[in-house]
């Protein structure tokens, strides 16, 4: 046996002390945390996990990299940025279709020991693909977050991304409506994602527009009660404006 298949043989050995399907999970609470059954890798079996992972994305093997990492995040720790799943991450957005990297998020969205990770996770993998310049394929894994069975809704860190991602990639229609549903969320908006909208809006020659929304952009920062469904109300009027 080759030295990458034994180290794969012995990391994958996690997934026997964490069952797969949601139905054979003990139940667990925070409390649970620090009992005996929750096991963490050791720094040592970080280490290997970490040479091994770019090892099975160069080898094209990236459904064993895929489990490799289930298994891995299953741990109660590390957390995700301990881990190469960066790697296998950037290897998923190189790949002509989506199949592995929704193979990931579905594996990470049926065990619930995963999900701590999810969130992570996607902010990588969209992250990738917009540098990537692959805004579509962001804009699909940002509608599997909306699904019903999510476990895990965007955050301001996602919203973020997505936004200024789609802003910056001739996606503003998709951007402003990330933005709508963003501050329906009640997330906070950071000054990158404001300038993004402002930027955006100004190379489609909006600059009205531009010069309105960004005003009372500002104004949600600053506590007002009814600033929010003046945001919103604007938006809708651009949206509805818009000819895709």
């Amino acid at each position: 046996m080759l030295p990458d298949q034994l180290q794969m043989k012995q990391l994958l050995k996690l997934r026997r002390l964490f069952p797969s399907k949601p139905h054979s999970l003990r139940p667990f609470s925070s409390s649970s945390l620090s009992t005996p059954e929750n096991v963490s890798l050791s720094p040592e079996e970080i280490a290997k996990i970490n040479l091994l992972m770019p090892r099975l994305c160069n080898s094209d093997r990236v459904r064993d990299a895929v489990r490799l990492a289930e298994a891995a995040l299953m741990a109660a720790s590390p957390p995700p940025k301990s881990l190469s799943i960066s790697i296998l991450v950037d290897r998923l957005s190189e790949n002509p279709d989506m199949a592995d990297s929704m193979a990931l998020l579905n594996r990470l969205k049926h065990n619930p020991r995963t999900h701590f990770s999810l969130l992570a996770v996607i902010h990588m993998l969209l992250s990738s693909y917009f540098g990537k310049k692959k805004p579509k394929e962001a804009l699909k894994v940002f509608n599997w977050m909306l699904r019903p069975d999510s476990p895990s809704p965007p955050n301001p860190a996602v919203y973020g991304v997505l936004i200024c991602g789609f802003c910056g990639n001739s996606m503003l229609f998709e951007g402003l409506k990330v933005l709508r549903q963003m501050i329906s969320s009640n997330c906070a908006l950071e000054m990158e994602v404001r300038m993004a909208v402002y930027r955006g809006l100004l190379r489609e020659a909006r600059i009205r527009e531009a010069k309105e929304l960004n005003e009372k952009l500002e104004c949600i920062g600053d506590g007002v009660s009814d600033g929010a469904e003046k945001v919103l109300k604007l938006i809708d009027e651009i949206i509805s404006k818009w000819e895709v």
